[in-house]
């Protein structure tokens, strides 16, 4: 599949963030669920968007004391599509969709745990 942009494995990472995700993120737990550095995941999230891959929203309440307001993304219909021909194409498979009821950060894959060192 050709993109509007350069697929590189972060990119690859968020997209297995939001197909995993149950609905909008905001960036910093994009970057969490991803497991990379927000400072690599904020420019492609903006790439994402100006492609129409994802749209996104500025949080409406107001943020609690001390935090900044957030900004919440989700992938648009044709960015769905577009994500998952491109997982398929460069990974061979899609991320399951395993959301703990209740949570904002979805369950990380076998993958993740490797990459972050976690267990249980």
């Amino acid at each position: 599949m050709r993109t509007p942009f350069r697929i590189t494995s972060t990119t690859l990472d968020v997209l297995e963030a939001f197909l995993a995700s149950s609905g909008e993120l905001h960036g910093f737990a994009v970057a969490k669920a991803a497991g990379k550095p927000t400072g690599s995941v904020y420019p492609i999230l903006a790439r994402l968007e100006q492609a129409q891959w994802l749209s996104s929203h500025w949080e409406t309440e107001n943020p609690h004391e001390g935090r900044p307001r957030r900004r919440f993304y989700e992938l648009t219909v044709d960015g769905t599509a577009a994500a998952k021909t491109v997982l398929i194409e460069r990974r061979g498979a899609l991320p399951q969709r395993d959301v703990a009821p209740g949570s904002l950060f979805p369950k990380p894959s076998f993958k993740v745990v490797l990459r972050w060192g976690l267990t249980g």
